[in-house]
């Protein structure tokens, strides 16, 4: 099984989100797995498949076709899912006979940031959260669900908002990776001023349509960006997928 999403599990579709879950089941993907989820990541960290292709969730596309992975907020979202947490409980907490694994987490990590390359999906809370993200942000109820508020193996983490933003954080880290661009494909005189965002954790930095104008977005901590043009403390940079807006200098450090 692979480790890495095949670019044949990703048609062309209008996604806009990516939602991510725990099964609430075994370390192997089961035939309801398969069902709700586009992508399951099983216990030893190889991905699976689901029955429903992401395709079949995109604006247009028939409600009785799609993965029904989140309550209400399946339009333009890809579903992916790790599977642990049989019997698991929020307070006081217990992870149950499946905790979720590291090597889950890592996993996960990349295949959405292959998915964020992909379908253009940015990195910001609105756009790449965890289903227990959802009601809170997207103010669409979700009946309880807390998947994902811990971590089996840190308790570096707790709650929905500080392990969102460490998942986004580490998937715009990983992004840097996939973008050649961002890496020296450019000849050196050519390369323009890169710079990571710090300062900002636990909250993110917005990212505005012009220098202090409307948000369009946010950037995690340690988020890559080059810069563009400068306004006085606003800076225009682009993003390792390639979007572009202005940001605070404030919250910009310079690397090599």
């Amino acid at each position: 099984m692979p480790t890495s999403i095949p670019s044949s599990w990703m048609p062309d579709a209008a996604m806009k989100r990516v939602h991510v879950h725990w099964t609430a089941g075994g370390h192997t993907a089961n035939s309801t797995d398969k069902k709700s989820y586009h992508i399951l990541v099983e216990g030893d960290g190889n991905l699976v498949r689901g029955d429903k292709s992401i395709a079949a969730n995109a604006p247009g596309a028939p409600s009785s076709g799609h993965a029904s992975h989140t309550k209400n907020a399946n339009t333009g979202a890809i579903g992916i899912s790790m599977c642990s947490m049989t019997g698991a409980r929020e307070s006081p907490f217990s992870s149950g006979s499946n905790p979720l694994q590291e090597i889950q987490w890592d996993t996960m990590i990349k295949a959405a940031a292959q998915l964020a390359k992909r379908y253009d999906i940015p990195v910001t809370r609105q756009t790449i959260l965890t289903h227990a993200e959802v009601q809170p942000t997207l103010g669409i109820l979700q009946n309880g669900k807390w998947d994902v508020t811990r971590l089996s193996f840190t308790n570096a983490f707790v709650g929905h908002r500080p392990i969102g933003d460490e998942m986004r954080r580490r998937i715009a880290i990983e992004l840097d990776g996939l973008n050649p661009s961002m890496h020296g494909a450019l000849s050196s005189d050519l390369r323009l001023p890169r710079f990571r965002v710090k300062g900002v954790a636990p909250s993110t930095l917005n990212f505005r349509s012009s220098p202090g104008g409307d948000k369009v977005g946010e950037l995690p901590e340690n988020t890559l960006v080059e810069r563009i043009a400068m306004q006085q403390a606003w800076w225009q940079v682009r993003t390792p997928q390639g979007h572009v807006g202005w940001v605070s200098s404030d919250f910009l450090v310079a690397v090599s």
